[in-house]
C-alpha cells in the first residue's frame, strides 16, 4: 500500500461514520466486480500458485471460491457476456478486433464491440438508482455511442483498448490508423503511439506518467465511490486492471525476489508443482491427470543458461504483477472496511480468460507485431520489465499458470476458459439459515454469463428479456449464484442445460459435469469432437466420445442447433489467429 493516495485514505477514515449510516440506509448491498487481466488458473494463491495472494486468499475464506468456473478465451468476448449475461454472438463479440476471421467480417454478430443488441447491467443498475462506476480497461467499443458512459457508467476512467504500457499507457501494438498504413508502404516500421485516455467519454491528458497502471485505477475507483458515498445510494464498481496482461512490466522491487526461484525451477517444474498443489487442495480431484506437453512447447532443460535467464526474468515480473495485483485488491477492502461498507459489499474476483500464450519475440505472431517489438523495445535480460521493454509469456510459462490444464488463451480448452472465481457475498447473505458457510470451495460448473444474471438478483434488478427502451436486445442465458449461495440448490446449473459457445471455429459445449470441444488444425488441434467430465477430468486426457455415445451426439445436436441459431460463420481449418494479430 506504500503507493496509496494518503490524503484520500485520511479523507476515508475521518468519515467513516457516513459510510456506515449510508450502508444502513438502504437494503441493497453494493457490488464490486474485480478482473484480472490474462491471469491463470493456478497463478493465485487460492488455486495453488507459489505467489503471495493473501488478499485473495482473505476472499476466498470470507466466500465462495469455484473451481469450476468458465469464461471465454479471449478478453472482449468475456466481459461482453459479463456485462449483458448473453452469448457472445448475439452482443457483437463472436470474434474481437485484434484477430477477426476475414470471411466473418461484416456479419452480425461479428462486430467485434458491444453492439446495441446487448443491455449491459451498469445500464440497468444505474436506472435503479445505483452509482455505476468503472476505473481501467473497457475494450468493448472505441467509437462514440459505445463507450462506457454510453453503457450505463456515471464515471469512467480508463483505457478502450486492450492493453497498454503499464507505466505511461502508451501502446502495446501498433496503431491501426492512417501513421501506420502511410509507414508500411514507405516499407517502415511504424512509431510507438500514446494510447488515448478516457474520462466519462473525453480524452484527457495522462497525468499519471510513471505510476502503474494498476495503482491508477485502484486510487480513481477508490476517488469515485468517495465522492458519492455520503448520498446513500449503493454503488456498482467495475475494476477490469490490465495486469498481467502484456506488455510484462512492473517495479523492481515486486519481481527482484522471484527471479532465481524461476530460473531454477522452469516451466516444467512449476507445472507439475501447481497441478499437484492443486490435487492437495482440492481444486482439482486427486486422481486428476496432467495434460501432455502440447505442439508449441519445449522442454526446459532444452535451453540454454543464457535462455533459462531470460525466460525465468519474464515469469517472475509477471508473478511480480500477479502480487501487486493482490495488493491493490487490498487497497480497495481497506477502504471499504474504513468506510464501514465492506460487510455490505458483495465483491467478485475473476480472470477473463486464461494466460496469454502468444510470443511478441516469437514466431506465433504476426511479422508486423514482432518487427515492430523488437525495434522500439529493448527486450535484454538485464532490462526486462521496465518501461522501454516489452514481451509476453509465451506458450510454456502460460502452460504453467494454468497449472497443468490444456492449452491456454484464445483455446477453447480447459487451460483457456476455467479461471479463478471467487465472490465474498454480504454479510446479510452468509448469516441466512442454510446458506453455504463463509470458506466455502466448489466444484459446480458455472460459467461468466451467470455474473450478469448475479450481479441483477443482488441488487433486485429485472432484466428486461428482449425489448428494452424501444430496441430488441439479447435475453439473458446466464443464471444467478444467489439461489446456490442460499442453499436452495445444490449446483448452479441442472445438469441438462447446453451452454455453447464458439470463438475461432474452435466450439465448446458445456452441459452438467461434461464437455464436448473441437480444436482447429489451425490451432494445433485435430479438428475432431471430442467428449471430456471436466469435473473429474480438467486437463481433458480421457475421451469419452465412445464410451457415452448417447450423450455425445445428444450434446453434438445442441451445439449445432446453436450454431444454426447463432448463423457462426465457419472457419478454414488451416486459420490461426495469432498468425493474424494485427
Amino acid at each position: 500500500m506504500k503507493n496509496f493516495n494518503k490524503s484520500l485514505l485520511v479523507t476515508a477514515m475521518a468519515s467513516a461514520s457516513c459510510g456506515v449510516y449510508a450502508a444502513a440506509e438502504t437494503d441493497k448491498p453494493n457490488i464490486l466486480i474485480i478482473v484480472g487481466d490474462d491471469v491463470g488458473f493456478a497463478d493465485t494463491e487460492p488455486y495453488g500458485s507459489e505467489v503471495n495472494t493473501p488478499n485473495l486468499m482473505a476472499l476466498a475464506d470470507e466466500g465462495v471460491k469455484f473451481t469450476n468456473f468458465h469464461a471465454s478465451p479471449t478478453s472482449s468476448v468475456t466481459r461482453s457476456m459479463m456485462l449483458t449475461g448473453a452469448n457472445s454472438h448475439e452482443v457483437g463479440l463472436g470474434t474481437f478486433d485484434y484477430a477477426v476471421y476475414p470471411d466473418a467480417i461484416g456479419k452480425p454478430g461479428y462486430e467485434g464491440y458491444l453492439t446495441r443488441g446487448g443491455v449491459t447491467v451498469s445500464t440497468l443498475l444505474k436506472n435503479s438508482g445505483y452509482h455505476t462506476y468503472l476505473a481501467g480497461k473497457w475494450h468493448l467499443g472505441h467509437e462514440d455511442g459505445f463507450l462506457p458512459d454510453d453503457r450505463g457508467f456515471e464515471e469512467s476512467y480508463g483505457i478502450l483498448a486492450g492493453g497498454s504500457n503499464h507505466f505511461n499507457r502508451n501502446m502495446m501494438f501498433p496503431a491501426k490508423n492512417a501513421n501506420t498504413a502511410k509507414a508500411l508502404q514507405k516499407g517502415e516500421i511504424p512509431v510507438v503511439e500514446e494510447e488515448p485516455l478516457y474520462r466519462n467519454g473525453m480524452v484527457v491528458k495522462d497525468l499519471y506518467k510513471g505510476e502503474y497502471s494498476d495503482q491508477v485505477y485502484t486510487n480513481e475507483i477508490i476517488k469515485m465511490i468517495d465522492r458519492n458515498r455520503a448520498d446513500g445510494k449503493p454503488f456498482f464498481a467495475y475494476v477490469p486492471f490490465t495486469a498481467i496482461h502484456l506488455p510484462l512490466q512492473a517495479p523492481e522491487a515486486a519481481y527482484q525476489d522471484k527471479i532465481d526461484y524461476y530460473v531454477k525451477h522452469g516451466w516444467d517444474d512449476i507445472r507439475e508443482d501447481r497441478f499437484n498443489k492443486m490435487k492437495l487442495m482440492g481444486v482439482i480431484p486427486k486422481d486428476a491427470t496432467i495434460s501432455e506437453r502440447n505442439s508449441l512447447s519445449r522442454p526446459w532443460d532444452s535451453l540454454s543458461a543464457q535462455d533459462k535467464a531470460w525466460y525465468g526474468k519474464k515469469m517472475a515480473v509477471a508473478m511480480g504483477m500477479m502480487e501487486l495485483q493482490d495488493q491493490q485488491i487490498g487497497q480497495i477492502t481497506d477502504y471499504l472496511k474504513d468506510i464501514g461498507e465492506y460487510d455490505n459489499t458483495y465483491v467478485i474476483y475473476l480472470a477473463d480468460n486464461g494466460p496469454e500464450a502468444a510470443d511478441v519475440t516469437g514466431e506465433n505472431i504476426s511479422d508486423l507485431i514482432r518487427t515492430w517489438t523488437g525495434h522500439h523495445f529493448d527486450n535484454s535480460t538485464e532490462n526486462l520489465g521496465n518501461a522501454n521493454s516489452s514481451v509476453s509469456l509465451g506458450p510454456e510459462w502460460a502452460s504453467a499458470s494454468t497449472g497443468g490444464l490444456s492449452w491456454y488463451k484464445a483455446y477453447t480448452a480447459e487451460g483457456g476458459i476455467r479461471v479463478p472465481f471467487i465472490v465474498k457475498p454480504a454479510k446479510s447473505m452468509l448469516g441466512k439459515k442454510g446458506a453455504l458457510a463463509a470458506g466455502t470451495q466448489t466444484n459446480s460448473m458455472s460459467q461468466v454469463k451467470d455474473v450478469a444474471a448475479t450481479v441483477l438478483d443482488i441488487a433486485g434488478v429485472t432484466h428486461p428479456g428482449t425489448q428494452y427502451q424501444g430496441r430488441k436486445v439479447a435475453p439473458m442465458s446466464g443464471v444467478s449464484l444467489l439461489p446456490f449461495f442460499e442453499g436452495k440448490n445444490t449446483e448452479v446449473h441442472h445438469a441438462d442445460n447446453p451452454i455453447p459457445f464458439e470463438l475461432f471455429g474452435s466450439g465448446i459445449l458445456l452441459k452438467g459435469d461434461y464437455k464436448i470441444i473441437r480444436i482447429s488444425t489451425g490451432m494445433g488441434g485435430d479438428s475432431q469432437w471430442n467428449l471430456y467430465n471436466t469435473k473429474l477430468d480438467p486437463a481433458e486426457q480421457n475421451d469419452l466420445s465412445t464410451e457415452m455415445p448417447e450423450l455425445f451426439k445428444q450434446m453434438l445436436a445442441d451445439y449445432k442447433a446453436y450454431s444454426t441459431k447463432q448463423n457462426i460463420v465457419p472457419v478454414d481449418e488451416k486459420w490461426n489467429p495469432f498468425e493474424n494479430v494485427k
